[in-house]
């Protein structure tokens, strides 16, 4: 799935630690990102968040992607959209900018891991080119089993 950059992605900043936050508790029920670890997310280099903004400036959605040295896959830590811009292909466009972060710095694969009941998310990758490739067992706190999901980035 091929989907234009959007003008409104770009790094994430301090400031814009209270929408993730925000956005992360909205979205999830359980295995939420901490504000603490958004914030170690912001100021260390093997992590980026990119963020996508509506013109008013409001946070539409983000994607958080760890890149480990001596690596050539990166990973993709969370991924979410404010309610009020769901099925507008923030998503897929976060998706989109986060694979060409990863290719820019040498990653050829993209992975993460994603709970079999959240059919959204796997729609989404799933269209965007990742294909299931394994399991974890009892991965998230409350027991639930993980889907693990890769696209290699070169073809």
């Amino acid at each position: 799935m091929t989907i234009p950059y959007r003008a409104g992605i770009c790094r994430a900043s301090m400031a814009d630690l209270p929408a993730l936050d925000r956005i992360e508790q909205a979205s999830f029920d359980g295995d939420c990102v901490s504000r603490r670890s958004f914030r170690h997310f912001l100021t260390r280099g093997q992590a980026l968040i990119l963020v996508d903004r509506a013109h008013d400036g409001a946070l539409r959605g983000y994607i958080a992607l760890l890149f480990r040295a001596r690596t050539s896959v990166a990973r993709v830590y969370t991924i979410a959209t404010d309610a009020a811009y769901r099925g507008m292909g923030v998503a897929a466009a976060l998706v989109t900018a986060a694979e060409a972060e990863a290719l820019a710095r040498g990653c050829t694969r993209l992975r993460l891991e994603i709970r079999p009941d959240n059919q959204a998310s796997q729609a989404l990758f799933h269209a965007c080119g990742y294909r299931v490739f394994g399991s974890y067992a009892d991965y998230y706190e409350d027991g639930a089993d993980a889907l693990r999901l890769e696209k290699p980035l070169l073809t």
